[in-house]
Order: C-alpha cells, then structure tokens, then sequence
C-alpha cells in the first residue's frame, strides 16, 4: 500500500466534501432566505429550518477544511514493525473474519477511500479503536473491538 496516495486520495475526499457541503448550504441558506419562504403564520417554520439545515452544513464544511489542513501539515514517516503507532500510520487490523485498513489522523475520522481496490477509513484517537492503536506495535491485540494489529507503515 502506498501511504502517499491514499493520503493524497483522503485529502480530494475532504475537498469533495468541503466543496459539496460548502455549495449545498449556500443553497439551503439562500433558499430560506428567499421571499418565497418567508414565513405566512406563526407555526410556518420554513424559513428557520432551511437555516438550521444550513448552518449545520456550513459547520460540516468547516470540520473538512479543518481535517485538510491538519493532513496536510502532519509529517508522513514510515513506521517499522517495533515503532510505537502514532499518527499517520497505516495500520492493518483483522478483526474475527475481517482484515481491515486505517489510517491515523488528528481529524476526518469516518472519510472512506479505495486504494488497490482495498478500503482506509480515517480514525482519528478519540475513537475507541484509534485511541487503542496509538502508542500500540504490530502483535499487539485490542479488546474492544477485539482484534489484533498486523501490519503499520
């Protein structure tokens, strides 16, 4: 696995997300604002909820700017098998049935890519499984979930 492309594939994923959540809650926000959506009594919440919805989006767009900025600025060393896993290692876990790939970062937990037709989810240590991982080594287990790392770079 190339840890520099799927670091590179995590960042256009942020930046699709930025920009599509950007665009939609300008959208969402000039929709509520239009005269159209003006409110005609006083139970007509439309106007409101549009900018409830649109205020979110906007907070969505800013946690994706904020995970670009902090990818970008993380150094991306190589871990070897005995080094402590810390943020941005790629770490394989296998789970009972299941091996999968993460890669550790200071934010964007949840974004999803493909690399060599294999899916990296973003973990971030305050999940439960990221925060195990931190200061772990290849051999180690985790109890819950229960599995075991196999491989960091």
């Amino acid at each position: 696995m190339n840890k520099s492309e799927i670091v590179a594939s995590i960042l256009d994923r942020l930046r699709e997300e930025f920009e599509s959540r950007s665009r939609v809650s300008k959208t969402t926000r000039d929709g509520g604002n239009d005269a159209e959506s003006k409110a005609e009594g006083k139970y007509d919440t439309l106007s409101i909820e549009e900018n409830y919805l649109a205020d979110g989006l906007a907070r969505q767009a800013l946690a994706a700017a904020e995970a670009i900025a902090e990818i970008e600025k993380m150094p991306l060393r190589t871990f070897a098998g005995d080094d402590p896993i810390d943020l941005g290692a790629l770490v394989e876990v296998e789970f009972p049935g299941a091996r999968e790939w993460f890669f550790l970062a200071p934010s964007g937990g949840g974004t999803e890519v493909r690399h060599e037709g294999t899916a990296v989810t973003v973990i971030t240590p305050e999940s439960p499984l990221g925060s195990q991982l931190i200061g772990s080594r290849v051999g180690d287990r985790t109890s819950a979930p229960a599995a075991k790392i196999v491989w960091a770079v």
